[in-house]
């Protein structure tokens, strides 16, 4: 069996990497924000929906889950490159194990 390196990762999926850490990475500096904020009892003044606040609050409830569909298209986007370096190594179409 040959090791065969992989492809070096393209621009899209340098930056879609990029865009799921840097919005995982702020929700959680929201949250532990939130949590600090909760623990030294200034919960009135964070609920008031003045300043910085309610953007701390919502900010988690949108990013997270545009978080995960990004990482379900990364994975698409690296499922794909990967199936066409896979067909330009094997152009006989040598098919192992398919039927």
């Amino acid at each position: 069996m040959t090791q065969q390196t992989p492809p070096p990762a393209s621009r899209l999926q340098r930056i879609l990497a990029y865009i799921v850490a840097a919005l995982v990475i702020v929700s959680l500096v929201c949250i532990a924000a939130i949590l600090i904020g909760t623990a030294a009892g200034q919960f009135a003044e964070q609920g008031s929906g003045e300043g910085l606040w309610p953007t701390v609050f919502l900010f988690p409830y949108a990013a997270l889950p545009i978080a995960f569909i990004l990482i379900i298209v990364l994975l698409i986007v690296s499922a794909r490159r990967n199936r066409a370096a896979n067909r330009a190594n094997n152009p006989a179409g040598d098919a192992k194990g398919r039927r």
